[in-house]
């Protein structure tokens, strides 16, 4: 008799299993910055021009989309704690560019044309920028943007922190210009300004790139899934670019990296007037400890000269100017960090901190750069 219910019961677990939704697919797990507009951002009605790419690219691979918020501003260590960690499967906006941290990270591209831009409170015929002679350009310390402005000593860099102070100082006419990332200040003009803003792209060295998505070495299916799907896209990332703002009225070039002067010693010796207010020179005042924190963490200063300011190369380790410059040492610190550098021997420009900086904060750094001081 128990034979007779064998088919009938198997019959009932094909039929229950054939009844069974399907298995759920996996969700996309992307990484965005909660606070980067106009690319991503948590709060608000809209998220941002990465966000709704990441959801449409997450519609058309049929996954749900997961987003980590996790800030970016921290650089390559960002792409590290977030993707290459395993947090997320993706990050959207890393520059399109094959070899990007070694083999570690691959990448789909390109997303975005993005770059730096002068800012003018209305339209204004600019045909190069030796038009800007005589000026004020606000600028944001330790970008390309500020090296290239340190090549020019006939006009006038002021130095700020954050692109929005610098459209800010533009709207309330305390400069004639701002030289910035062009979809911050398009997303401004969207925002803020109600359309009223000129923005001029700026083509020449370190001056533009692409964006593209990331993905961790190992995982090269969905990158190229990613890149098989871009294409097919092309009409929503023009849509969402002109949403957020994306987009200049008009560009020039500018080949500052040919007209930067050659390295040739220290800074030289203006007079303190320039530099804004007297200094002294040779005093070590200030915390060591706050010193650090500035340097490494607040003011960016290890973008350039290295966590611990254990320099890329020599003429950036601070750690060897007392071997450098023997005595003069605090003077030649002083005169750098106050007035710049047009051109140093890593062939990188040194941005004025008299502007960025107070002289507190700078004591504080010189008061732990001295306790860093070591022979070659």
């Amino acid at each position: 008799m128990a034979s007779r219910f064998v088919v009938p019961g198997l019959l009932a677990l094909l039929l229950a299993a054939a009844a069974a939704p399907p298995a759920a697919a996996a969700p996309l797990r992307v990484c965005l910055d909660p606070d980067n507009p106009p690319f991503s951002m948590a709060e608000g009605e809209r998220h941002g021009i990465y966000f709704d790419l990441a959801t449409r690219i997450a519609e058309r691979l049929e996954r749900p989309l997961e987003v980590v918020w996790w800030p970016t501003n921290i650089g390559k260590r960002a792409i590290r704690l977030e993707l290459l960690s395993g947090k997320c499967a993706a990050m959207m906006g890393v520059p399109f560019v094959e070899g990007l941290m070694g083999p570690k990270v691959k990448v789909a591209g390109p997303l975005l044309d993005l770059g730096y831009a002068l800012v003018f409170p209305e339209e204004r015929e600019i045909r190069g920028i030796e038009d800007l002679a005589g000026e004020r350009v606000a600028v944001v310390f330790n970008t390309s943007a500020a090296n290239a402005l340190a090549t020019r000593d006939d006009i006038t860099a002021v130095t700020v922190r954050e692109p929005e102070q610098a459209l800010e100082l533009l709207l309330e006419g305390r400069v004639d210009a701002a030289f910035v990332w062009d979809a911050v200040a398009g997303w401004y003009d969207r925002t803020r300004a109600r359309g009223k803003l000129y923005i001029l792209a700026v083509e020449g060295p370190r001056m533009r790139w692409q964006s593209a998505i990331g993905v961790a070495r190992g995982n090269e299916e969905l990158r190229d899934r990613l890149q098989e799907l871009l294409p097919g896209l092309e009409l929503e990332i023009d849509y969402l670019s002109k949403l957020y703002g994306l987009g200049q009225d008009a560009s020039i070039r500018w080949d500052w990296l040919s007209a930067a002067p050659a390295p040739s010693g220290p800074p030289s010796r203006k007079a303190e007037e320039d530099a804004g207010e007297s200094v002294q020179l040779a005093a070590i005042e200030g915390d060591p400890e706050e010193g650090r924190r500035l340097f490494d963490a607040v003011l960016g200063c290890a973008h350039c000269h290295g966590p611990g300011a254990v320099g890329p190369d020599r003429p950036r380790d601070l750690r060897l100017m007392r071997w450098r410059y023997g005595e003069d040492w605090l003077e030649i610190y002083w005169r750098t960090v106050l007035e710049g550098r047009p051109r140093t021997e890593s062939g990188l420009a040194m941005p004025s901190w008299k502007d960025a900086a107070s002289r507190e904060e700078l004591a504080a750094i010189l008061a732990w750069l001295d306790s860093l001081q070591r022979s070659e």
